[in-house]
């Protein structure tokens, strides 16, 4: 079987989990022996990417791995396309495919001829209605206008691609039962096709390779909270900073709370550490991949205050390597983590805090860490995401 996945973001240009995901589907998919073509993109200019880094067209393990330019500013999805509409549709004729694999807001419109081409997939990461709602509530809450800008000024042409890509594909696969219930109230029931869920999954073994070393610095070792993510507010990052002073003022924990990544918040965040004089807030910025694992594999647990995900590729892979995550309760986090067992849910920030505090000082969490590493090894291993895939490929290629 031959199988494109057609993705704007794959290694090593990856703005959040959908680049991820498709990396890890694509290696899992060699691994069983389909023949798999990636079409990606790379963005102008190649901002916060090492040159060495960028592989051109070709093989990449066995994987065949064609790229066209983006440019490299909000939505890049929208660019990819529409800088390569018939390049792409030319390049797909060619390969002749047995399934087209896309995700969600980079398959439309090219899905109008895709049709033609062979049955499509398309794995949705997110709910437009969703980041709609959030970006307008957030208004008055400290959110940004750029998160205004491109969740609720977009949203029209957004939501109108996210419908068809639903409408029109083969199956439509959401990550998360969670996710599914929303497109499904947002969008109405898949009138042809299937829809179903599939979880992201973790290369395992990739995992094991990444995080098996530890670095000599005794300082480098030292234990720390983990935020990895986009700084705007659906994220909840306005909390960490709420979270950090309830640690420390009144907790006086000594942990410190590292947060990898960057986005329209960054300066007001910079500011409130400033104003109520923290200390053990520890701002990493775009940092790259390996960086992200050395501080994982050092966190006592990973904190995400989202009020809304999906199946966030972080979540599973701190997980995977036995972190407790600390969510705030909502549907999303009650899937992930088998209604808490697997985790700890909180209601609100001062009850996260409470419970990071007894986590630090007063719980030995080795049973609990080897629970959640041991279920999530099981449930989000990306082999079996990829036996779920390749059923779902068969069948569409099979009804068509």
């Amino acid at each position: 079987m031959h199988v494109v996945l057609l993705s704007h973001e794959y290694p090593p240009f990856i703005y959040g989990g959908v680049g991820t995901f498709v990396g890890n589907l694509a290696k899992s998919l060699r691994r069983r022996g389909a023949k798999v073509t990636v079409i990606a993109g790379y963005p102008i200019p190649r901002q916060g990417f090492v040159e060495s880094e960028f592989g051109q067209n070709g093989k990449e393990k066995d994987i065949n791995v064609i790229r066209f330019p983006y440019l490299n500013l909000s939505p890049r999805q929208i660019w990819f396309q529409a800088l390569n509409f018939k390049t792409l549709s030319k390049t797909l004729e060619g390969l002749n495919p047995d399934v087209i694999h896309g995700q969600s807001s980079s398959t439309f419109p090219l899905i109008l001829h895709l049709k033609k081409i062979a049955p499509t997939v398309v794995t949705f990461h997110t709910d437009p209605k969703m980041e709609l709602d959030l970006s307008l509530y957030s208004l008055t809450r400290g959110g940004s206008f750029v998160d205004f800008r491109t969740y609720a000024l977009g949203y029209p042409v957004w939501a109108y691609g996210f419908k068809k890509e639903f409408e029109m594909s083969d199956a439509a696969v959401s990550v998360s039962r969670a996710l599914m219930e929303q497109l499904v109230l947002n969008m109405g029931a898949k009138n042809q096709g299937r829809s179903l869920c599939i979880h992201n999954g973790i290369d395992i073994d990739a995992l094991e390779i990444e995080t098996s070393h530890f670095v000599s610095n005794q300082e480098e070792k030292e234990p720390i909270i983990l935020f990895a993510g986009r700084l705007f507010w659906r994220k909840g990052v306005l909390y960490i900073v709420r979270l950090a002073y309830l640690l420390e003022k009144k907790y006086k924990l000594k942990l410190k709370i590292v947060i990898h990544g960057t986005g329209p918040l960054h300066n007001e965040i910079k500011r409130d550490i400033l104003e109520y004089g923290l200390t053990n807030i520890v701002l990493r910025g775009f940092t790259n991949r390996a960086d992200l694992m050395m501080d994982l594999k050092k966190a006592i647990c990973v904190v995400m205050p989202s009020f809304f995900e999906a199946c966030p590729m972080i979540l599973l892979e701190s997980m995977c390597m036995g972190k407790i995550p600390v969510l705030f309760d909502l549907p999303y986090s009650e899937e992930l983590t088998e209604n808490g067992e697997y985790g700890i849910l909180a209601r609100n920030v001062a009850d996260m805090a409470m419970k990071i505090n007894f986590l630090a000082t007063q719980s030995d969490t080795r049973l609990l860490e080897n629970k959640i590493r041991d279920f999530a090894r099981s449930k989000y291993n990306v082999e079996k995401t990829c036996s779920e895939y390749i059923k779902l490929y068969k069948s569409v290629a099979n009804n068509t």
